[in-house]
């Protein structure tokens, strides 16, 4: 008999109020393409499945993943400048999906149906917002207040944008704490793994942040990491990812790498955490990430996979199982 972690729910709740809230030895996982669709709300979203198996698991666990929902209210907001008024129009336009439907409407449907997946835990992995506007901001909070299933929210370099705003950077942090902590690194504990998440991956992690990350690895549990950029190794799968990035985003690899546009080729805190993941006995075995508003999967080592999710403001929704 299958047994659910989510009946724990208020254990893990006031463990991540805690600031940390368990993926075991061999990792393998299956992905199935986007493409079933589950048309019980007005946007038929495309659920994007990825199996993970951890021999010894016992019990089973689902997590969500949502990125890239990109909420842009538009011109009427009014934080966003005179001269930018169009700029944040046509932000508005792009983010809409095949239907045209947008992404502030998307959200409003999506936040109230999260929780009928059932799932154990929600990972809202970045670019929630298109640019941090209190308006923005305050769409986003709304959906999230509704839902119960513990969660955490990765914020990267459009949940902190300010490009079209007339707001300075403490107005954005107080609008930001209103709605979840910005931490540095989130963690949750589950029976057989930790999930782990690193705040705003457009830019490198500090070296607080990667000692914080060493010493999670150090407690030998399988260690499941998301990025809301993905990363490329090298590996032989990883060159189809590139092709992807590049096709879609004008011939730039968006990922952390070398020689890629967030290259690591000079050292640093992002290429230390790189060692840390391909490192032969890390205890990362797989990777989630978003940002290319694409979907893929592949190694990036032997022993650790990585699976890229489609944007949300396309209707995707990644649906996680984890088992034994």
């Amino acid at each position: 008999m299958r047994m659910r972690i989510g009946k724990n729910r208020d254990r893990i709740l006031a463990a991540a109020a805690a600031g940390w809230i368990s993926f075991a030895a061999c990792c393998t996982a299956q992905a199935q393409a986007p493409g079933r669709r589950d048309s019980s709300g007005p946007v038929s979203l495309r659920e994007e499945k990825v199996q993970i198996t951890i021999p010894g698991m016992e019990d089973t666990c689902t997590l969500l993943w949502i990125s890239d929902m990109h909420i842009a209210t538009g011109e009427g907001d009014p934080d966003v400048t005179q001269e930018n008024r169009e700029n944040a129009r046509e932000r508005h336009e792009m983010m809409k999906d095949a239907s045209g439907l947008a992404s502030e409407d998307i959200w409003k449907d999506l936040s109230g149906r999260i929780d009928s997946y059932g799932a154990d835990y929600v990972i809202f992995g970045a670019d929630m917002v298109d640019y941090a506007s209190e308006e923005n901001l305050d769409k986003l909070k709304a959906g999230l207040d509704q839902v119960q299933t513990p969660w955490m929210y990765l914020r990267a370099d459009h949940d902190y944008g300010r490009w079209y705003l007339d707001m300075g950077i403490r107005r954005m942090r107080r609008l930001h704490r209103s709605i979840a902590p910005q931490n540095r690194l989130w963690c949750a504990h589950f029976p057989g793994f930790i999930l782990a998440g690193f705040d705003n991956t457009t830019t490198a992690i500090s070296e607080e942040t990667l000692e914080e990350f060493r010493t999670l690895c150090e407690e030998g549990k399988p260690i499941i990491l998301c990025s809301h950029v993905p990363f490329d190794t090298k590996q032989p799968d990883l060159s189809s990812l590139e092709e992807l990035s590049k096709e879609a985003w004008g011939g730039r690899v968006l990922c952390w790498g070398d020689k890629t546009e967030y290259d690591t080729s000079k050292g640093g805190c992002m290429q230390e955490l790189m060692e840390l993941i391909t490192a032969k006995d890390s205890p990362v075995r797989a990777v989630l990430a978003g940002h290319l508003h694409a979907s893929w999967e592949g190694n990036l080592t032997d022993t650790c996979m990585q699976h890229v999710f489609g944007a949300a403001f396309e209707d995707h929704i990644g649906i996680v199982t984890i088992s034994g």
